[in-house]
């Protein structure tokens, strides 16, 4: 995929209905694709404060305490997004693993320029609260530390 074929995909997800094209573009200008292989460590990828989009794909995030057939606990599809927060305990856990399909590829977006982008369109932070509530194990928490204004966050 190049980066129009990026933008095509992204315009049409959920996550981008009613956001202007300029919006997306800047989003994808300041992201960065990366592809990973089945030889690359997975947790590796990953990086707290930023916003990911599965291209291709799909991501999950495992507890080994749990027994095997439930140790899955979040999994992302092509098309989902989901946010890292520095914060979250579950990632920041030894106890939670993150796993890919052999040929994925993620769109990382800072989290700081994705807050000022959605600054700029009401109905991508709609969007982005609606894309959360669908995954409840992170979606307090993140809602609480992502959508809360504080003065050192003023821009």
């Amino acid at each position: 995929m190049d980066r129009f074929d990026h933008l095509l995909f992204l315009k049409n997800l959920p996550m981008f209905l009613g956001v202007p094209l300029p919006i997306i573009k800047r989003l994808l200008k300041n992201g960065r694709v990366i592809d990973i292989g089945s030889a690359r460590p997975c947790r590796s990828f990953l990086h707290s404060q930023s916003v990911y989009f599965v291209l291709k794909g799909e991501v999950y995030f495992a507890d080994k305490r749990l027994p095997e057939e439930s140790r899955i606990i979040a999994e992302w599809e092509k098309g989902d997004v989901f946010p890292i927060d520095q914060k979250g305990e579950p990632f920041l856990s030894p106890f939670i693993s993150v796993k890919t399909a052999a040929d994925t590829a993620v769109l990382e977006i800072p989290f700081t320029i994705f807050k000022k982008m959605m600054t700029y369109n009401h109905q991508l932070q709609m969007n982005f609260l609606k894309l959360l509530q669908q995954n409840l194990y992170f979606s307090y928490q993140l809602f609480l530390r992502y959508l809360r204004s504080a003065p050192e966050d003023a821009d």
